[in-house]
């Protein structure tokens, strides 16, 4: 029983199964059966993507993909010491987890946080809010401009006194 380390280019993948075949382009275009990643995240490459192929015989119809490389037309979206990165679409830069110096960083064009969620610090919302359900603090609640409360301008509200007369806005 031979082992042979191999490079080659995804030609078909089985999304459901985790599995990919591989083309051989110094082997008459020769394609190995399905073989399956050496990973535990579940991020299937593309049909084309380099990957690296670990033989475990010398027919070459047992393997085991250990996952894609680094090539001149295929290079990492930055690269620095302490730095970790993953892509989660195909086009990078669009969807991608980052961690880097203390700071993680979280960027895609929707983002679902299902079940609870707990913030230990300040929180800062660059954008509007939208909640769908009540809100409850503990502490005061600031607003730099109008709060508005069932159509209702805390700021331009006025108020009919008494004697059927109109008050002045508040103050």
């Amino acid at each position: 029983m031979g082992i042979s380390i191999r490079a080659g280019r995804i030609s078909a993948i089985k999304y459901a199964a985790g599995t990919v075949s591989v083309v051989y382009q110094d082997k008459d275009a020769s394609v190995t059966r399905d073989f399956p990643f050496l990973q535990e995240i579940y991020k299937m490459p593309a049909v084309g993507d380099m990957v690296i192929v670990l033989h475990m015989d010398t027919n070459t119809t047992r393997g085991l993909i250990l996952g894609k490389y680094w090539t001149n037309n295929d290079k990492p979206a930055e690269g620095a010491a302490g730095l970790f990165r993953m892509e989660l679409a195909p086009s990078k830069g669009t969807a991608y987890l980052k961690y880097s110096e203390g700071t993680a960083t979280l960027l895609a064009a929707a983002i679902l946080l299902a079940g609870g969620c707990t913030v230990n610090g300040s929180l800062t919302v660059n954008g509007n809010l939208t909640v769908n359900g009540s809100i409850t603090a503990t502490g005061g609640i600031t607003a730099g401009g109008d709060v508005t409360a069932g159509g209702t301008s805390l700021k331009n509200h006025t108020h009919t006194d008494s004697l059927g007369g109109g008050t002045t806005t508040p103050k």
